[in-house]
């Protein structure tokens, strides 16, 4: 008599990953949303500065997400994800500072236009995307720690990522420049990065990790 493959129950904690993921993905597209706002004061708004913006932010997510692979290979997702999600907090909320100080600085005003604007960019922005990067890959292996199916997990995880970024992008567009500002949205999206991460960091006290049963 044939019988049906076991299927572990969802548990609410599956759930984690996913949300996780969705917040997480929607502030790195707010942050490249913003980023021209933000820097045009220094260097304008040009097809040069979001070529720049759109680039060294795919590349700090990159970075991010071979860094992270290669953490969550070797520590607890868990563990890894309040001290991942504190450091992109820090870099967003140093973002409108950074900006500040590198539009100031004497040694870029000679350089050419596009070189400038690339190297503004790569100062404000990378740090903090790469951070934001790392953070995918951990939370998939996250996901994968609750031993469901691999293509189904991480299908889950690539659609809330894709998710959070459609409603990142849409929300800050149409709605939350009009209504805060891209100074207060980069402050509101550090906020809540630091949030999560306190969530998380309280999570390893009250529920350590552990092996998951099936």
């Amino acid at each position: 008599m044939l019988t049906k493959p076991h299927q572990p129950s969802i548990s609410p904690y599956w759930l984690a990953p996913h949300m996780t993921i969705f917040i997480a993905s929607a502030c790195i597209m707010i942050m490249e949303l913003v980023a021209g706002r933000i820097i045009a004061r220094h260097v304008g708004m040009s097809l040069y500065t979001w070529t720049a913006i759109i680039g060294i932010i795919m590349a700090g997510i990159s970075l991010g997400n071979h860094l992270g692979g290669r953490m969550a290979d070797r520590y607890s997702p868990r563990r890894l994800l309040a001290p991942l999600f504190l450091c992109a907090a820090l870099g967003c909320a140093l973002i409108l500072p950074l900006n500040t100080v590198v539009g100031a600085i004497p040694l870029f005003w000679g350089l050419s236009w596009p070189l400038r604007i690339f190297l503004h960019v790569t100062l404000v922005f990378l740090a903090p995307a790469t951070a934001l990067g790392m953070i995918t890959p951990v939370v998939a292996k996250m996901a994968l720690d609750y031993k469901r199916e691999a293509g189904r997990t991480l299908g889950g995880i690539f659609a809330f990522g894709v998710g959070g970024s459609l409603v990142g992008t849409f929300a800050a567009g149409y709605y939350l420049v009009m209504l805060w500002g891209a100074a207060s949205i980069v402050l509101f999206s550090a906020l809540g990065l630091a949030v999560l991460g306190v969530v998380y960091l309280v999570s390893l006290v009250v529920a350590p990790p552990r092996s998951i049963e099936t």
